[in-house]
């Protein structure tokens, strides 16, 4: 009779747990919405799918945010994003009985922290909306004291981006690492082991965008030598690698050089150096267009440009190899999806000769079919410890585990900024997609082996669960598949983020101007957006974009 009731009990927990799907699968209605231009219902949508406490409160705060930001409510947008900003330095500890919930279910029961990038963006935008709210402003003073709250934010992205800095490193620093004997070894044995490609390049670490900004909200606060110094950062961190690791091109590099110079003669404090500098950074273009901003105004278009991609899970196999002491990975055979067999490949799979040749020979053995798709996880004496506390047998031949996984991204077509019987490229200067995308692939050695540790805390106690209760087993099978049902990856980010980040700076004369933005997005998509301004001599304007087209 116990083991019916537990029985019936595990089956009722297997129908609870089975329905778990991806974050962004729960919120599509709201992403379907913004895309839609509905963002009053993609705001309710929000509110349904998301609550303002719980696991997925930052989430909640940061989506929120985005729309309201959408919607011109520069002020509420604010308010969603320090209630984010609070959330996340709270959750900056991890709790023990937060991590323990984790590790018995799935990351998903657990609450979102976000990602690095996603913190320093709660910034960003909150300095977007000041100098939104400022160029609105009902009088000097009030445009001082929005115009401070955007000075603000900066020093605190200024401030993010230098931990993180003193954490892992600049582009400088990691130049002169990867130079070094010791680096250039590890990158032979790197080589030589199957790996494609060296973490340490991937990290996010100097945002130049965010530099960028900075630069540009000092400048409206009319302080030319901090604008002088995070333009120069910004400049600096493009050329030195950020502009090469996300694929941005070198127009952003040359933009960040020119302001560089521009504020700096615009001073007056700096005729030396200015001069030296143009002639070592900027092209003759560039030099003799100079002049040509002395008296305009300056409009400046940042686009926001469609969405950041969504994280899928991978359902991998795992099973228990005791001819070499070690427990093997592969995603289900009946898995037939090319983005993610070639995610696991890259990033898991067993790599270099030696390993392949192992895997051809224990697949002869074992009477396995052999693949180059398998993860080995070789414990040496660690086995002893696996066989001596029942893992192996918990384990067994097979158990699911799962990890996120990105699919191959689209690419964004070309904008372009259309003013004064003018056609302008918009320039690339971040792509939050790829930032994304890169620190995934940094993270997804913890990702395989948490799921792993994951995996085996849950088999453990079902077998440890079932043995005390039930001598039949029955208990313990039902108790195994429960935790492989149970089993979920981590597939929450910011889902409103755009996928790139382009910028146009153009000098105005006095007056009223008609401009028109057109974007050419993924699937063949195409957004149009108009708007007029009216600018006197010396306005800095700016004009942000979220450039978007709907699915259907």
């Amino acid at each position: 009779m116990r083991s019916r009731s537990a029985l019936w009990l595990s089956m009722f927990l297997l129908v609870l747990f089975a329905g778990c799907a991806t974050y962004g699968s729960g919120i599509n209605k709201v992403l379907d919405d913004v895309n839609r231009g509905d963002l009053v219902s993609s705001e309710n949508e929000l509110k349904k799918a998301l609550k303002p406490d719980g696991s997925d409160a930052l989430l909640y705060y940061l989506e929120l945010g985005a729309i309201q930001q959408m919607q011109g409510n520069y002020r509420d947008s604010n308010a969603s994003f320090d209630q984010a900003e609070a959330i996340a330095e709270k959750l900056e500890t991890v709790s023990v009985s937060a991590k323990v919930l984790e590790m018995m279910s799935n990351p998903r029961q657990g609450p979102y922290r976000g990602a690095t990038h996603e913190k320093v963006l709660i910034n960003y935008y909150k300095a977007i909306n000041y100098l939104q709210l400022a160029a609105s402003a009902d009088s000097k003073q009030q445009r001082q004291e929005l115009l401070e709250g955007a000075r603000v934010e900066s020093r605190r992205i200024l401030v993010r981006l230098n931990d993180l800095e003193s954490q892992i490193g600049s582009y400088e620093q990691l130049k002169d690492d990867e130079a070094s004997l010791f680096g250039q070894l590890m990158n032979i044995y790197g080589t030589l082991m199957g790996n494609l490609f060296d973490m340490d390049e991937l990290r996010y670490r100097e945002d130049a965008m965010a530099y960028y900004l900075t630069g540009l909200s000092f400048e409206m606060n009319g302080e030319l030598d901090d604008a002088r110094i995070s333009y120069e950062q910004a400049a600096h961190s493009y050329e030195d690698g950020f502009a090469k690791q996300f694929r941005l091109g070198s127009d952003i590099t040359a933009q960040a050089w020119f302001d560089v110079v521009r504020v700096m003669r615009q001073s007056g404090n700096y005729e030396n150096e200015w001069r030296a500098l143009a002639e070592a950074k900027l092209t003759q273009e560039q030099r003799d267009q100079l002049a040509s901003w002395d008296g305009k105004a300056q409009l400046v278009v940042i686009e926001h440009k469609g969405n950041v991609p969504q994280l899928e899970e991978l359902n991998l196999e795992i099973w228990a190899n005791p001819a070499l002491q070690a427990f093997q990975i592969q995603p289900y055979l009946t898995t037939f999806d090319l983005d993610a067999w070639a995610w696991f490949y890259v990033l898991y799979a067993d790599k270099g000769l030696f390993n392949i040749i192992t895997g051809y020979l224990d697949g002869t053995r074992n009477n396995r079919w052999f693949t180059p798709f398998v993860h080995t996880e070789l414990l040496g004496p660690g086995w002893q410890v696996v066989q001596s506390i029942g893992l192996d047998r918990a384990i067994g031949n097979s158990m699911r585990v799962t990890v996120p996984y990105y699919r191959f991204m689209p690419r964004q077509g070309d904008s372009t900024l259309i003013t004064d019987g003018k056609t302008l490229p918009m320039i690339k200067a971040s792509s939050p997609a790829q930032i994304a995308l890169q620190e995934k692939l940094v993270s997804s050695t913890t990702d395989i082996r948490t799921a792993l540790a994951r995996a085996s805390m849950k088999a453990l106690t079902a077998s440890e669960v079932g043995s005390k209760f039930d001598s039949s087993g029955l208990l313990a099978l039902v108790g195994k598949l429960a935790a492989q049902l149970t089993e979920a990856a981590e597939t929450r980010s910011w889902l409103l983020l755009p996928a790139e980040i382009r910028i146009r700076r153009v000098a105005l004369e006095p007056g009223e101007h008609q401009l028109t933005l057109n974007s050419k997005l993924d699937m063949g998509k195409i957004a149009s957006n108009s708007t007029q301004v009216s600018v006197q001599a010396g306005d800095i304007r700016l004009w942000e974009v979220r450039a978007l087209a709907p699915d259907h």
